[in-house]
């Protein structure tokens, strides 16, 4: 078990020269296509983003930052962080499962899944960091929208942010009342459903938001199944691979009593219940098979599994809750005072058959569990020509993790 506690402050003045030297400054390089294109929101439009701790037009921001808003996604047609990074100029996300995603800014990448390491590429949601890679991963629904800044980002993301940040952002509560219903079909009895309600006025306003995600798997694993031939090592029959099972929530709640103060609650649920995922080895062939990318797999498992590893069967049981409170006061004109207070829970274990065959060979599970309080406050000055922020940050992490391992002393052997 590790317990961190880090505590940072940190005072610059940001965007400290004249807008018009600042314009200059954004022009020398937009002869540069790729810098062009890291310059603008994705599918265009003008968008605010908040890179700078502080509002501004992404166009407006001197460092390279990409955003997709909530509308451009659904026009898209994203299902998930790995897909929407296809539309992210130098981002990848590799979703191994959601136990496991890694983040790649412009080649380098950040998927060490160890307690005890800070990623590279810091990942922040709702303005709080969840950087740890088990209880990073967030479905994709009823978002306002995500931001990539590109670069080393000590200074305001916290000395993790070596590679970059990104910084999903949830829609908030708004006045009116509004809702929206999706829902969708597919092979692999592949059913999708999310939504939301909006109810409110200027001075308070709720929403609720859902998801809910299932599919098959479409791998086939014969392991265990009694109508083919196997070894069934593992002594049960298990799933198919690569399938999804997940379930997401979100209330929403702002509260604005004057002009000059508004607070925003967010409370948010995620959780997974996906079978095994398709490690295949091209040596350890399954029976009546051959190793190839096509062909059906046979991950067995271990006959201990449940004692052993956690589960009885290959797969992903997890769970994330969330809590973050905003509150932003203006002191007087161009003055302003933010502090954001988090508060994230996980709990998963994942059950996997490292070698790809049906040997009982690497079979391995990962319990990680963990909490983490944070707060930030920090001070934003505008003005007609300077911009200054002052701020500090602190955040009490207490994690777990364990790699219980079952393997039969005979296959090395053999």
């Amino acid at each position: 078990m590790r317990k961190f506690i880090t505590f940072a402050a940190s005072a610059a003045l940001l965007g400290c020269c004249s807008s018009a030297a600042l314009a200059q400054a954004l022009a020398a390089p937009a002869a540069d296509p790729d810098v062009q294109a890291d310059a603008q929101a994705v599918g265009g439009g003008d968008i605010v983003v908040t890179a700078q701790k502080r509002e501004q037009r992404i166009q407006d921001v001197p460092m390279t930052v990409s955003a997709v808003t909530g509308a451009r996604m659904a026009e898209l047609g994203v299902n998930s962080l790995a897909e929407v990074a296809l539309y992210i100029p130098g981002l990848r996300i590799q979703e191994q499962s959601a136990n496991n995603p890694g983040f790649v800014i412009r080649g380098i990448t950040s998927d060490s899944g160890s307690s005890q390491q800070g990623a590279r590429v810091s990942l922040y949601y709702n303005g709080v960091d969840i950087s740890r890679t088990r209880g990073a991963y967030q479905d994709l629904y009823d978002l306002e929208r995500i931001e990539v800044v590109k670069g080393p980002q000590a200074t305001l993301f916290g000395t993790a942010s070596a590679v970059g940040a990104v910084n999903m952002i949830s829609a908030p509560a708004r006045a009116g009342t509004s809702g929206q219903l999706i829902g969708s079909y597919g092979n692999y009895n592949r059913g999708q459903v999310s939504g939301f309600v909006n109810l409110g006025n200027d001075t308070l306003a709720g929403r609720l938001a859902f998801a809910y995600k299932h599919h098959d798997g479409f791998v086939r694993n014969i392991a265990g199944d009694p109508k083919v031939a196997n070894q069934n090592q593992g002594k049960v029959d298990q799933d198919d691979l690569n399938g999804q099972d997940q379930r997401g929530i979100r209330g929403s709640l702002r509260w604005a009593p004057t002009d000059r103060l508004t607070a925003n609650l967010v409370l948010s649920y995620d959780g997974q219940r996906n079978p095994g995922t398709a490690f295949r080895s091209r040596a350890l062939a399954p029976t009546g098979g051959n190793g190839g990318d096509y062909a059906y797999a046979e991950l067995s498992g271990s006959p201990y599994s449940e004692t052993v590893l956690g589960a009885r069967k290959l797969g992903l049981k997890r769970d994330v809750y969330d809590a973050n409170l905003t509150v932003t006061y203006e002191l007087s004109p161009g003055v302003s005072f933010t502090t954001v207070n988090g508060y994230r829970k996980f709990n998963s274990n994942e059950v996997f058959d490292a070698d790809g065959g049906p040997a009982w060979y690497l079979e391995f599970g990962e319990e990680a569990r963990g909490d983490q309080w944070s707060h930030e406050g920090r001070f934003n000055f505008t003005g007609d020509t300077y911009h200054a922020s002052f701020g500090w940050n602190a955040l009490f992490e207490n994690n777990l993790q364990r790699v219980p391992f079952s393997t039969e002393e005979g296959t090395y052997l053999g």
